[in-house]
């Protein structure tokens, strides 16, 4: 029996039994017919893996390669550019996608801006000698970090860019991790300022245990713990009796994940390299997205 399927079904009924509505605020989001689109909350929840297992549920479908599409987008890409997700079919950006294709500033913008190291190296043009700024990006500082100076605190990625903020189409929800290395393991923790658990929470979670994998694999540690930092957790008015029907489901046995062994350069990584096996679940449940 899958261990997040039970994390997950004791989360949404709590947040189904002793969540706080925002019926008393004019929220944001909208459905497609325009009406206000309502919550139930609960407030700053964590969920721990040990990663013994694949955390993906199996009380109904999770769109496994499209998640992980997602995931490489971000990650492998670091682009906001929407092209690479309508060559491989996936359309869950298109609600949010801006006149130029992209949208804006944010998730994969965030990631594959360049940052300065603080370090310069020597460049020969023409005879003459010149002191150039070394320039990086987020994943690729990250992963030399993870390298040279496992026992930092400071293995932090950020989403949250202030001075971008009006430039996004959507705020990141999944804003910022940070990752530990102790004992020749390699933990990951996940900061999320918003998480829709209907259908945020499965992706997000999946998508950052392959994230870690990756990362794991090409840095040379082993997998150590996942946590997700959660402060506002909730299910939409209209995800509540499709949940219900969910939970009511019995959980089956996990799958398994293969990532190809042979890739050591992050940036390498495709959706070739990942191969679900044996998963085994209930049927898809139909549940309107919020915008």
């Amino acid at each position: 029996m899958s261990k997040y399927d039970q994390i997950y079904k004791e989360l949404v009924e709590n947040i189904i039994d002793n969540g706080v509505w925002d019926r008393d605020q004019t929220v944001r989001t909208k459905w497609a017919d325009g009406s206000l689109a309502y919550t139930k909350s609960v407030i700053s929840k964590q969920i721990v893996f040990d990663n013994t297992e694949v955390p993906i549920l199996t009380t109904k479908k999770v769109a496994w390669k499209t998640a992980i599409h997602e995931l490489l987008w971000f990650y492998v890409h670091r682009t906001s550019d929407v092209t690479y997700l309508r060559e491989h079919n996936v359309k869950i950006w298109e609600e949010w996608t801006m006149s130029d294709d992209t949208i804006g500033k944010a998730y994969g913008y965030q990631l594959g801006k360049e940052i300065y190291t603080g370090e310069y190296e020597t460049v020969r043009e023409n005879g003459l000698l010149t002191y150039e700024p070394v320039v990086t990006n987020q994943v690729h500082n990250l992963i030399e970090e993870l390298k040279k100076n496992p026992a930092s605190r400071r293995h932090i990625i950020s989403l949250w860019n202030i001075d971008d903020l009006h430039l996004m189409s959507l705020y990141p929800c999944v804003w910022h991790n940070q990752w530990l290395v102790k004992e020749g393991k390699l933990h990951l923790v996940v900061g999320i300022r918003s998480n829709d658990m209907a259908l945020g929470n499965p992706f997000n979670v999946f998508q950052y245990y392959v994230l870690q994998r990756m990362i794991a694999q090409v840095t040379g540690y082993d997998v150590g713990t996942l946590t997700f930092n959660i402060n506002d957790c909730h299910v939409y008015e209209r995800h509540i009796e499709p949940l219900k029907e969910q939970l009511n489901r019995t959980p089956l046995n996990p799958p398994t994940l293969w990532i190809n062994p042979e890739v050591k350069n992050f940036d390498d990584f495709t959706i070739d390299d990942f191969k679900l096996l044996d998963y085994v679940h209930h049927p898809s449940i139909k549940m309107e997205v919020a915008i």
